[in-house]
C-alpha cells in the first residue's frame, strides 16, 4: 500500500493542478482599517447555493440544497481598534414557505495589536477557518448556524493564526436534560519565505475538537471528545503570465483521536495522507487529489473521507482509498459579487459495497452567487 501511494504522488507532482477550490468569494475581511475610525457602515452579506450530491456509496446519502442565507448589520467603529456589530441572520431553503433560520448577529473585535485581534460574539466562522475538506464540509458554511463564542486572529507576512472557540449549544441552569456542545478549532501556518517572492514553502497545523456533553446535564450519555489534526507542507509558484497564476503541491499528514473519557466510538484513533496538486487562474482552479486513510472519523468533515458510516450506525470501512478531481470556475461580476460553478468527483477504489469492494464514483457539482460589501452611512464623533 505503501508503494501504491509513493508511486501515485510522484505521477501527479508534475502536473500542474489548489489544496482547496476557491474559497474568495466565502469569506470577509477580518481585519480593522484604522482609517474607519468613528464611521457607521450597512454591511450586507448574501450568500445563494445549490449543490447536488449525487452519492451512491453507503457512507453518506446523496442529496441536494438549495437555498439562500442573508446577514445584514451595522458595523461602527467608535475607535481604530474597536469594531461594534449588530444585526440580523436568516437563512431560507427553497421549496419551503418559512424562513427555516433567524438569529441575530452580535460582535465586537478589538485590536490590540495592528496584526492580532480579539473577536467575541459572532465569529468569522465556517470557511474563513479554511480547513481542508475532511475536516469541514463545505456546506456548513450554510447549513450551521452562525458561529459563536470568542476568537483570537493573528496575521502577518511569515504566520497567520486562526483559534477560536465555537459555542455551539447553550446549557441553562434548569436544563439539565440538554446537551452542551461546543467546538475548538486552530488553522495556523507559517510561511518561510519573502512572501513577496513568486517561490513560496508553507508549514500548515490544522486542529479541531468537537465536544458533546457536560457535568450538569442528566442525559445519561457520557461526554464525547473527537479530535483531528494536520499537518504537513505545502510548496507553490506564483506565475506572472496570464494563464496560470499559480501552482503548487500539498501534502497533509491528518490524524483522528477519540479523547472521550469513555471510548464509544468505533475507532479510537486513525490516520490518513492527503497529497495535492493544483494550479489556479483568474477564473478557473484545478485541483486533483488521493486519500488514504485507516479507521478515520471527522465530526464536521465530508463524510465520503470517513470510514464509519453515517446511512447505518452498523457499516465501517476502516481503509478508505480515494482519487478526486476538483474543477471550480468563478467570476466577479459586480464590485462585491461572485459567481461560481463547482464539479467535484471522488473515486473510491477500495468501495463501499457491503458484500465485495467494487470501486465507484461518486460526484457533486454546483452554483453559488455570492454577495459581500460594506456601505458606508455617516461618520459620528470618534471616542477617546
Amino acid at each position: 500500500m505503501r508503494i501504491r501511494i509513493f508511486i501515485l504522488f510522484i505521477f501527479i507532482l508534475p502536473l500542474p493542478v489548489s489544496g482547496q477550490l476557491d474559497q474568495t468569494s466565502f469569506q470577509v475581511e477580518k481585519q480593522i482599517c484604522q482609517s474607519d475610525s468613528g464611521k457607521l457602515f450597512l454591511g450586507i452579506q448574501n450568500y445563494n447555493l445549490f449543490k447536488n450530491n449525487e452519492y451512491f456509496n453507503n457512507i453518506d446519502h446523496g442529496f441536494t440544497i438549495f437555498g439562500s442565507a442573508v446577514n445584514a448589520s451595522l458595523k461602527y467603529y467608535p475607535t481604530s481598534k474597536i469594531l461594534i456589530e449588530g444585526g440580523i441572520h436568516m437563512l431560507a431553503y427553497y421549496g419551503t414557505d418559512k424562513l427555516d433560520r433567524i438569529t441575530p448577529i452580535i460582535r465586537f473585535q478589538y485590536l490590540p495589536y495592528s496584526n492580532f485581534s480579539i473577536v467575541i460574539g459572532n465569529l468569522y466562522g465556517g470557511l474563513n477557518h479554511k480547513f481542508i475538506e475532511p475536516f469541514y464540509r463545505f456546506e456548513r458554511f450554510i447549513e450551521d448556524p452562525p458561529e459563536t463564542g470568542i476568537q483570537l486572529l493573528y496575521t502577518s507576512s511569515h504566520f497567520d493564526s486562526d483559534l477560536y472557540l465555537d459555542w455551539r449549544e447553550y446549557i441553562f441552569r434548569d436544563s439539565y436534560s440538554d446537551k452542551e456542545k461546543f467546538t475548538v478549532g486552530w488553522n495556523s501556518k507559517v510561511k518561510f519565505l519573502n512572501p513577496e517572492k513568486p517561490f513560496q514553502i508553507e508549514l500548515p497545523v490544522q486542529i479541531l475538537c468537537a465536544h458533546s456533553g457536560s457535568q450538569v446535564d442528566t442525559a445519561n450519555i457520557p461526554p464525547v471528545t473527537l479530535m483531528n489534526f494536520a499537518t504537513g507542507a505545502i510548496v507553490k509558484y506564483r506565475f506572472s503570465n496570464n494563464i496560470i497564476s499559480e501552482a503548487g503541491v500539498i501534502l497533509y499528514y491528518a490524524a483522528y483521536k477519540d479523547l472521550s473519557h469513555e471510548k464509544n466510538q468505533l475507532f479510537i484513533n486513525g490516520n490518513a495522507i492527503y497529497p495535492m496538486v493544483y494550479a489556479k487562474s483568474k477564473c478557473l482552479n484545478v485541483y486533483f487529489g488521493y486519500w488514504n486513510a485507516s479507521n478515520f472519523i471527522a465530526p464536521l468533515g465530508e463524510p465520503i473521507f470517513s470510514s464509519i458510516s453515517y446511512i447505518d450506525e452498523n457499516l465501517s470501512f476502516p481503509e478508505r482509498e480515494l482519487i478526486l478531481f476538483k474543477i471550480d470556475f468563478h467570476h466577479q461580476i459586480a464590485r462585491g459579487a461572485f459567481l461560481g460553478v463547482r464539479y467535484e468527483g471522488y473515486y473510491d477504489l477500495l468501495g463501499t459495497n457491503i458484500y465485495e469492494k467494487e470501486r465507484q464514483y461518486d460526484f457533486s457539482y454546483g452554483v453559488y452567487i455570492n454577495f459581500n460589501r460594506d456601505f458606508f452611512m455617516k461618520e459620528i464623533k470618534k471616542f477617546k
